[in-house]
């Protein structure tokens, strides 16, 4: 299955509001990442949606984040050409002084399934105003909007905030309505990076009473959940169940990368890295007179990579079953 757009997302996320499920929206990178994601979601039938934030964007293209946006999703959609499942790309946390030069060739490129406009820092009605252009910017393109109102507390890229504000499912209703949102993300006690979800005061009461004001008021809409790494199962399928149809994860992803290489590096630290006092040269191999070598079936980046792709495959099956995405894809 190639690579989708908006118009076969907005099926995905009208079949999960109904039936209760979401979908984990994976931020990723660099191709390990998401050759282990692709692996998970194909073994388990669940449509992928992968996000790409302006920071990786940044990264993976060497400071210049048009070209790296443009680098990770032609990647996405060559590994995905002959998937046998749904998959989507979103644009994770643009503020709205990115637009022109990130959001606007992204949609005219087709390199997106939908953008998250990041505006929750402004006051209300300034929020409204930016968001409700990201959304006739989209439009004609078919791509959807997810919008955020209230503060999550932590760092995601380069937004952070040292405070959290809850959502108010009153002005919910009214952002929805000004703005037209596709998705929208709420604040409802999680927080970016690394936090235990034992430690976070979380309001699936709050969440739910989002999604009722909004069915309500007649602009059901599937809300977001922001900052959930850390969270555990029952915490997530408690959030799910109250409306939930997007869950971020990207924090989770990372750790899992490091450790992985971390362990693998010191498992075969001897075979990589030069005894104490020997110099070795990397360009010439010599070390000194010294007999020692580094071993190239280990040092070789594939072989640390294929160990990183297993075990970030292993933890999305984890997180597949806790949002009940398993066996739902439209188009397995």
């Amino acid at each position: 299955m190639p690579y989708l757009g908006g118009r076969e997302l907005a099926q995905v996320y009208r079949r999960a509001h109904e039936e209760r499920f979401a979908l984990i929206a994976n931020n990723f990178a660099e191709p390990n990442v998401l050759l282990g994601l692709l692996a998970a979601y194909e073994q388990a039938k669940s449509d992928l949606l992968v996000q790409v934030s302006v920071g990786a964007a940044k990264f993976a293209g060497g400071g210049r984040p048009l070209a790296g946006l443009r680098a990770l999703v032609r990647y996405v959609q060559a590994v995905a050409a002959d998937a046998k499942i749904g998959v989507f790309v979103n644009l994770d946390h643009v503020t709205p002084d990115q637009s022109d030069g990130f959001i606007r060739p992204a949609l005219a490129e087709g390199l997106c399934s939908s953008v998250m406009v990041d505006a929750s820092a402004l006051p209300f009605a300034d929020n409204v105003r930016a968001t409700r252009a990201v959304v006739e910017l989209a439009r004609p393109y078919g791509v959807l909007v997810e919008g955020e109102l209230g503060v999550i507390r932590g760092a995601e890229d380069e937004i952070v905030s040292d405070a959290a504000f809850y959502t108010d499912p009153e002005q919910a209703l009214q952002f929805v309505t000004e703005t037209e949102v596709d998705l929208l993300a709420v604040s409802v006690g999680t927080e970016h990076g690394v936090a235990a979800g034992r430690e976070l005061t979380l309001r699936v009461d709050l969440a739910r009473a989002i999604s009722d004001r909004l069915r309500a008021g007649r602009r059901p809409r599937p809300l977001v959940l922001h900052g959930a790494s850390g969270l555990s199962a029952s915490q997530v399928g408690a959030l799910v169940a109250a409306g939930v149809c997007k869950v971020n994860k990207d924090t989770t992803y990372q750790y899992v990368y490091a450790r992985t290489a971390a362990g693998f590096f010191a498992d075969h630290r001897e075979q990589i890295l030069p005894p104490h006092g020997v110099a070795f040269d990397p360009i010439t191999f010599d070390a000194g007179g010294s007999p020692w070598r580094p071993d190239k079936k280990l040092f070789d980046p594939r072989v640390v990579g294929k160990e990183i792709q297993e075990a970030i495959r292993s933890v999305a099956t984890d997180m597949i079953a806790q949002v009940g995405s398993g066996g739902r894809s439209l188009y397995a």
